[in-house]
């Protein structure tokens, strides 16, 4: 889809309304779990002293009950592998 070119002269409202569909089709629903997947394996990563393990959990609450359509890269290799 892409953000249109005159996204920036749009009214907060028009911009609400694109954006509102793009969340509601299933492209949206596959980028934010897209999203949701990489942050968690970032946030992960923060040494532990800085780390903020309910922000994780709740992240891996929306992923794996509304946004699950996002598959490991590395499980999705293995399936690949596996159908050959």
């Amino acid at each position: 889809m892409g953000k249109p070119s005159n996204w920036d002269k749009l009214k907060k409202k028009e911009k609400q309304e694109i954006a509102g569909y793009l969340l509601e089709s299933m492209r949206g629903q596959y980028i934010i779990s897209q999203a949701l997947y990489y942050a968690i394996e970032t946030l992960k990563k923060v040494p532990k002293l800085h780390r903020e393990n309910s922000n994780i959990e709740d992240m891996e609450i929306l992923k794996e009950t509304f946004f699950w359509m996002f598959i490991d890269p590395k499980i999705r290799k293995k399936i690949k592998n596996k159908k050959k």
